[in-house]
């Protein structure tokens, strides 16, 4: 039985600037299944963020123009008019943003802000809604959550205005749970609270998760599934026991090496040499190819698709016969 809950098919974003046409997403496809937890690695600039916007439909058009097909169960996201994909925002599909004091509005209490969400989404009573939403808050971890929904977010940690944020995104108990950098700019005992907390709303609830970021050590602890992209496009797809023992695209293999180990020896970290392609000039070739060790030819001529092999997804030409015999940094 087929359990894929979200299907992104053929993506592409492009933005119209007055500096040219930037190609910010080329070409991506994915599956999300139900209880799945998906990473989505790639330094910053890779479209990690660009992509999760535009399943909920957060991009303005102009200047961004968006094409392909977005499936939650069998409704192409990218069709519904705007007022009725606001029934699925933050209802069916909610998002943790990446900056939580950005995210929350100053002006209004806590309480205010989350009891919007179940006004907008559910028929539902003040009293009611204030109740789920001390609930959720107890879910979360909130300490005195009676006190917390009277105060303004500046009253509040960064902790706890992120764990705020997931309590609000978790509010209508949705389908899916797009998690932006949840952990950023925060400590490491926080990061850590956060993580915990992120799963067990996975295990108790069943909700599958797309988590965005470029940190790996926060990806082995929490995905079962990784997609790697660099540039706009994903490169590798696989899961997160394989991504990490057996690496197939370069920049994943390089992404893995420039990490520090803990052995207390001195140790010389490799890095990946050159600088990543400008989105308003990308190449007809691999967008990886003037940074890569194992290049040759046609990585500079043409695109690789991506390669299945046992499950591992991988775009790069060095797993086709195409690359085999022509040498490493031919031509």
């Amino acid at each position: 039985m087929d359990n894929t809950i979200l299907r992104v098919e053929e993506l592409n974003i492009v933005f119209h600037t007055k500096h040219g046409h930037a190609n910010a997403v080329n070409n991506v496809s994915f599956e999300l299944k139900k209880g799945e937890k998906l990473g989505l690695v790639g330094e910053s600039g890779s479209g990690k963020s660009v992509t999760s916007k535009s399943i909920i439909r957060l991009l303005q058009s102009p200047p961004a123009e968006i094409t392909g097909r977005i499936y939650l169960n069998d409704t192409d996201l990218l069709k519904l008019p705007e007022k009725e994909m606001m029934n699925y925002r933050g209802n069916r599909i909610s998002m943790i943003f990446q900056e939580p004091m950005v995210s929350l509005n100053p002006l209004f209490t806590i309480g205010n802000q989350m009891m919007e969400v179940l006004f907008r989404h559910q028929k539902i009573s003040r009293d009611d809604a204030r109740g789920k939403v001390t609930e959720m808050l107890k879910t979360v971890d909130i300490p005195s959550p009676q006190t917390r929904l009277k105060q303004y977010p500046f009253e509040l940690s960064g902790g706890m205005r992120q764990r705020i944020m997931i309590a609000m995104s978790l509010l209508c108990n949705p389908e899916i749970l797009i998690a932006d950098e949840p952990t950023t700019a925060l400590d490491v005992t926080i990061q850590a609270q956060i993580l915990d907390l992120l799963n067990k709303l996975n295990e108790d609830y069943g909700t599958s998760i797309i988590f965005i970021t470029h940190d790996l050590g926060v990806i082995a602890e929490m995905v079962d599934t990784v997609a790697v992209m660099y540039a706009g496009s994903i490169v590798e797809k696989a899961t997160v026991q394989e991504f990490f023992s057996a690496p197939f695209h370069p920049y994943a293999e390089g992404l893995l090496y420039s990490i520090p180990g803990i052995r207390g020896d001195t140790e010389k970290l490799e890095t990946i040499s050159g600088s990543v392609p400008s989105i308003y000039q990308l190449s007809e070739g691999c967008a990886f190819h003037n940074r890569c060790k194992y290049v040759c030819n046609i990585c500079r001529q043409k695109k690789p698709e991506i390669q299945d092999i046992d499950g591992h997804l991988v775009s790069c030409w060095k797993y086709t016969d195409a690359w085999k015999g022509a040498g490493t940094n031919a031509g």
